[in-house]
């Protein structure tokens, strides 16, 4: 394996191992606020990182890492020897140390080469020496001059590992595979014992003991298993549901096609489950912001996460980490209250930030919860009314809708402008960017008690649950999550407005219905062929309305297709899918729908 290959691998691995440190360093620090004694199995795990980022920096010749790794690593080995809790000053130290490493291993991902030893690292590299010294142990610092043999490209590395300070791994060579190991390691008993086993044994039991059960594949590789399943899926339904198929009367064929049927749905939730990771990743990196945030607030906070092991699309877990730090910076600065203020309040003088994951049916519900003021109704309707975004009379507005206007881009409800927050910028791209994965946000808020933002995210991108209905010969999908209930249209009367709009009387509520037609501005209108036709009232931001059509096919999962060429920027669909029966039907984009419809839904 090329040294590249080696390097691309390990990357990936390193800025785990960067993330393990900081959340040790976190546990670590917090210990030392509360005024906790030392944690030996704290201090040995992050020693562990350290040195395991050290070892394969220089394995790989990143010299760079390797200098700024072996200081914290010489740093953390006289803590866990003398036994000394790190102070906040040497915890801080240590964070920088972690936000270093991201920077340079960020250069490798980009340019395949060692980083440049700029000035960052090196007063990194001092503050880090400094702290050794404070602690009167500057004898136990390796000197790092002439050390740098191990990245010799001579045969003779005799002593290439001086700089750790350890005997070189050995590499064992069995049957064409080489395995790395740590000779201290094997001198135990049990080791040893391996030796005396056969060379086949040998090998197998070694390599289940050093390697993980976890093998890395690349997204390219799952992308194209995805798009080969839901084919797979499209072809077993096209076979089953064919027309000669079922007319076959034939027990023992159908008992087969059944079994087909089941291997290819088990085979389709194992292909998604590869693409699932938990979220707890994600959920991990809000420690650190939320430590840095009440540093610059000036506040107390702290952070409770549950529901970690949630697992999600890994295609999504990237793209919902800035819509959660943005309004947990919002929750920090607007509302978590200062501790005077919260004492005032008959409130302990420290916030509370609750963070959550759960699975629900298709979906992963994300909740961020804050016990701080909540929002100000009154507040947030003055700001939009004097921004000119609501226009309407405010009385006739539900918690939910006003609530709802704290995403109207340029709103901001904030008395002076911070470095976190209250420019009106942010809010209203956390929801688009959720509404471009298919997701939701809802808000619920009592003022005095705090808020709660749910971030409703679809499980992964490449599926979803949809009710398929037809007009005419043509087919049609709805996000299901969108659908709010059937109306038959044979016992309601229309009313047509005086603007030429239709709309039914359901339960006492004016809902406007639409012809697809008039949706999707077909060139060639679609007939109707039902005489009995059928309304789908859609749900969007609180309101309803409705569209005709002859009949409700049914809910599946279907494989969303994107649209390309000239479909690619149409209104009102945004891909879409190929039926059991063969049959194409347009994935409908209630978004953009409810955009272009938005003065008559209104």
């Amino acid at each position: 394996m090329s040294r590249e290959q080696l390097l691309l691998d390990f990357i990936p691995e390193a800025f785990d191992l960067i993330q393990d440190s900081e959340t040790a360093i976190l546990e670590i620090e917090e210990l030392w606020d509360s005024g906790g004694s030392y944690n030996e199995e704290l201090i040995n795990n992050l020693f562990r990182y350290f040195h395991t980022l050290k070892g394969s920096a220089g394995l790989l010749k990143l010299e760079t890492i390797v200098q700024v790794t072996h200081e914290a690593e010489t740093l953390l080995d006289i803590l866990r020897k003398e036994s000394i809790l790190p102070s906040a000053h040497t915890c801080q130290i240590l964070i920088n140390t972690c936000d270093q490493l991201r920077k340079l291993f960020q250069v490798v991902e980009a340019t395949k080469v060692n980083p440049d030893l700029e000035e960052e690292s090196l007063t990194l590299i001092e503050a880090l020496q400094g702290e050794i010294k404070s602690l009167g142990k500057a004898d136990a610092e390796i000197k790092l001059k002439n050390t740098y043999e191990i990245f010799d490209s001579r045969k003779d590395k005799k002593s290439s590992y001086e700089i750790f300070n350890d005997p070189a791994p050995q590499i064992i060579i069995k049957s064409g595979y080489e395995i790395f190991e740590d000779p201290p390691v094997i001198k135990n008993a049990a080791n040893l014992k391996l030796q005396a086993q056969p060379e086949r044994e040998n090998l197998t039991c070694v390599r289940s003991s050093l390697l993980k059960k976890e093998i890395k594949v690349s997204n390219e590789k799952l992308d194209a298993l995805m798009d080969l399943m839901g084919e797979l899926v499209i072809a077993e339904s096209n076979v089953t549901q064919h027309a000669v198929v079922k007319r076959l009367k034939n027990d023992d064929f159908h008992l087969s096609l059944n079994r087909l049927r089941k291997i290819v749905a088990d085979l389709q939730e194992v292909a998604f489950s590869t693409r699932m990771i938990p979220i707890s990743g994600v959920f991990q990196r809000m420690s650190r912001l939320i430590r840095d945030l009440q540093k610059k607030s000036m506040k107390k906070v702290s952070l409770y996460v549950s529901g970690e092991e949630t697992e999600i699309d890994k295609s999504i877990v990237d793209l919902i980490a800035d819509p959660i730090i943005h309004i947990l910076r919002n929750s920090i600065d607007h509302g978590i209250e200062a501790p005077d203020d919260r004492l005032a309040a008959l409130k302990s003088e420290e916030g509370n930030i609750y963070l959550s994951a759960k699975q629900s049916v298709n979906e992963v519900w994300i909740m961020i919860r804050d016990d701080g003021k909540g929002l100000d109704r009154d507040r947030i309707i003055a700001k939009a009314v004097e921004h000119g975004i609501l226009t309407t009379d405010p009385s006739l507005l539900t918690d939910k809708e006003v609530f709802q206007l704290i995403f109207a881009p340029g709103l901001s409800t904030a008395k002076e402008v911070t470095d976190l927050s209250g420019r009106g910028v942010g809010m209203d791209i956390v929801k688009q960017n959720i509404e471009r994965l298919g997701g939701k946000i809802d808000i619920h808020s009592k003022q005095g008690l705090g808020t709660t933002f749910v971030l409703r995210i679809p499980l992964t991108l490449g599926i979803m649950e949809g009710t398929v209905v037809r007009i005419g010969d043509k087919y049609f999908t709805i996000q299901t999550i969108e659908l709010r209930e059937f109306v038959s249209l044979s016992d309601k009367e229309k009313i047509r407005l005086d603007e030429g709009q239709t709309v039914i009387d359901v339960r006492g509520k004016f809902i406007p219905v639409f012809d697809i037609n008039q949706v999707l501005n077909h060139r060639i209108p679609l007939e109707y062929d039902g005489t009995d036709l059928l309304a789908v009232i859609i749900e969007h931001e609180g309101s309803l309305f409705g569209i005709q059509v002859d009949e409700i096919v049914g809910n599946y999962n279907v494989v969303i297709k994107p649209l390309h060429g000239l479909m690619e920027n149409a209104t009102g669909v945004s891909g879409f899918t190929i039926l059991g029966s063969g049959n194409v039907s347009l994935i409908l984009d209630v978004k953009s729908i409810y955009t272009k419809l938005h003065d008559v839904v209104r």
